[in-house]
């Protein structure tokens, strides 16, 4: 009995315990919002207007009172244009000034130093606060104009300041404001702590940019704002109207329950309100309960957050997700720091949860309809995700006399990134990035099968490049298409392996090239050669390079054999026709002639006819040869033998026969896939 009380007593404490932990997990976070921003010289072009000016503004009036928050500069040196402190009045006064000091004035890009001068003069993070970076540049790592110093330093940031940052909990938010920013680094910055990669194609697009990223970093309570229309309830104490205007020009109103009109240039002691270019920003304090209605085309962007005692909070989610993964939503409800548990209430809540794909819908699920949760936290996994892309999850909840949203927004990615580039004219650039920081990149090796118009298709390694990207240059030569067929063997920080198989790459070479025109021109008759005899089985293994990191020639494996064949073929079908020339001719005698008796040196031409042409030495078929090149590249492609000690740069597959002749010959060096990873002497020089 007293063993029963026991067990029940644990399985009670366990109980509270995982109850315990995941209100603790889902306490509201205070926000640590530090801002890092580009003023090199640069920004001249690429930022014009310096409208980096009004979207830092619009950062700075949206980020909630209560959190902390700082703004950094930088150039070649760093400068703490406003600094890091609790946001009220007087924070926002003084941003407020500090912002028209932005500038473009900068005569490097001390990325590196920027980010640790933002950690010093803010501190570690703090329990309690939810600490990000957001970083604006328009530029690469640039400390010196010796580009060994600027690699050095690109190499300080990735392998030094990132998982110092990363280990303290910061979550770094990139935008690139330029095609020529450093996307490999903004890459490593973000995707390495779970936050937001992204790029602005002009700088009128920073304002959404940044919005985006604060909600990220400092999310709000938020109420929907349906066809213009959104419902203030009592519990609102404050709320703020963000409207994007889709028409710039026009003149936003807000209209109150009480049939009131609200515009920019209302004047009331509880109504702030700030017009810019494309954009009104309005805070009405002790709002009147009720539906209010925005009169304006809105843009999809716009939304209304509010301070309130009844909280909709939602445990941190992941920014970032692989192709494959899950990602866990959980919320509650609370008012006054009291979760909303009783099933009473609950059940008079209606749920609705969402997730899009740009504007389409993927997925949608009334959550209401299932029983209310007994601890007040409803729980989903959306898995719903249809491959690589960036998808919005929305839940809005309807109670009748209030209602609440919650938005968050995922990157689902594949694990490595794959691009084609042309560096030049001709020349093709495959390019792997990981889309990660835990990954070791010393064990993981990347190769490619090319398949060329004539049907030949060759393996080659990528090699790594001082930025953590996998690189092969290829110089097409002949017309057609090419398609490049790509296999990553990874191993993680934690020395766990797997593979990844990107899609096929195509391109035409040339550009726009007709992809007909290979298979016509493999169609056409090649020009007869004179025969050479046929080489034995050690004259194939003698074209063999001794060094196999050398593309083996294809007239050395291949040419000779089928010229020797063809011309056989060839001689026979001439000797053929002539006999059946001399056939038509002598029928055609007969004929003339009627009836004359056949000489027997005629009926030997006729018994000629009925002889096959000699064509002893001719090559087996082909396809007695067994495989073709496409079997022979994808036993390639899969692992080998991990004692061999060969190194290999490119394995070109030719025809069968030749292939299989090599296969065959007792010398032919062996190799494995595993001689493409780095070499020990190889890191050490790196």
């Amino acid at each position: 009995m007293k063993l029963s009380v026991l067990v029940a007593v644990l399985f009670v404490s366990v109980l509270t315990l995982d109850w315990a932990q995941a209100q603790s997990d889902m306490t509201a976070e205070k926000a640590d919002v530090r801002v890092i921003i580009d003023i090199s010289g640069s920004m001249k072009q690429n930022d014009p207007d310096n409208l980096r000016r009004p979207a830092l503004d619009l950062l700075v009036k949206l980020i909630p009172e209560g959190s902390r928050a700082g703004v950094w500069t930088f150039g070649q040196y760093v400068n703490m244009l406003v600094p890091l402190k609790e946001v009220d009045s007087a924070w926002r006064q003084e941003a407020a000034k500090k912002v028209e000091e932005v500038n473009s004035v900068g005569l490097y890009t001390n990325i590196g130093g920027a980010l640790e001068r933002a950690a010093k003069d803010g501190g570690k993070p703090q329990a309690g606060y939810r600490t990000s970076i957001i970083l604006l540049t328009d530029g690469m790592v640039d400390i010196s104009r010796e580009p060994e110093d600027n690699a050095k330093e690109w190499r300080r940031i990735v392998d030094k300041v990132l998982p110092s940052l990363k280990g303290e909990r910061y979550k770094i938010h990139t935008v690139a404001l330029s095609a020529n920013a450093d996307t490999e680094l903004m890459n490593a910055l973000s995707l390495g702590t779970d936050g937001i990669v992204a790029v602005a194609d002009s700088a009128e697009q920073l304002p959404k940019i940044f919005l985006r990223m604060l909600e990220q970093s400092a999310p709000a309570d938020e109420v929907p704002l349906s066809e213009n229309k959104f419902l203030v309830d009592s519990s609102i104490e404050e709320f703020t109207a963000l409207i994007f205007r889709a028409v710039p020009e026009q003149q936003a109103q807000l209209l109150s329950p009480d049939k009131k009109y609200y515009q920019a240039d209302t004047k009331d002691k509880y109504v702030t309100w700030y017009r810019a270019a494309d954009h009104d920003l309005i805070t009405i304090k002790h709002p009147i309960e009720g539906e209010w209605l925005v009169r304006a085309d809105l843009d999809p962007e716009s939304k209304i957050t509010i301070v309130t005692d009844l909280k909709l909070l939602v445990k941190p989610m992941a920014n970032n997700l692989f192709e494959g993964e899950a990602a866990v939503l959980q919320f509650l409800l609370q008012d006054n720091g009291k979760t909303l548990s009783d099933a009473r209430f609950l059940r008079l809540l209606n749920i609705q949860a969402e997730l899009l794909l740009g504007e389409k819908l993927i997925w949608s699920e009334k959550i209401s309809d299932q029983l209310p949760p007994g601890d007040g936290i409803y729980r989903r996994n959306i898995n719903q995700f249809a491959g690589e892309g960036n998808y919005q999850l929305r839940v809005q909840i309807d109670g009748k006399s209030f209602s609440r949203e919650i938005s968050h927004r995922f990157a689902v990615r594949a694990p490595f990134a794959v691009e084609l580039l042309s560096p030049s004219s001709g020349e093709r650039l495959v390019r792997v990035r990981a889309n990660g920081q835990s990954l070791d990149r010393s064990k993981t090796v990347v190769v490619a099968k090319v398949k060329e118009p004539s049907g030949r298709s060759s393996i080659q390694p990528l090699q790594l490049t001082q930025s953590d990207s996998w690189e092969l240059l290829l110089a097409p030569d002949q017309d057609g298409t090419y398609v490049i067929d790509l296999r990553v063997s990874a191993v993680d920080t934690n020395n766990q392996s797997f593979d990844h198989n990107p899609e096929s790459l195509r391109f035409s070479y040339p550009d726009g090239a007709d992809p007909f025109v290979a298979s016509e021109a493999a169609a056409v008759t090649p020009q007869v050669i004179a025969p050479e005899p046929a080489p034995d089985s050690a004259d194939l293994v003698a074209v063999v390079p001794e060094d196999v990191s050398e593309e083996v020639p294809e007239a050395a494996v291949d040419d000779t054999p089928k010229a020797e064949s063809t011309n056989w073929l060839l001689y026979g079908a001439l000797g053929f026709g002539n006999l059946l020339i001399l056939a038509l001719a002598y029928f055609a005698y007969r004929t003339l002639m009627g009836g004359k008796k056949v000489a027997p040196e005629d009926l030997e031409i006729e018994e000629d006819l009925d002889t096959p042409a000699p064509n002893a030495d001719a090559s087996p078929p082909l396809e007695d040869l067994g495989g073709d090149d496409e079997s022979m590249a994808d036993d390639l492609m899969a692992p080998l033998d991990e004692d061999s000690d060969q190194g290999m740069a490119a394995i070109d597959i030719e025809s069968d026969s030749a292939a299989d002749a090599l296969a065959d010959a007792d010398d032919t060096p062996e190799f494995s896939l595993d001689d493409l990873a780095p070499s020990k002497d190889d890191d050490e020089t790196k």
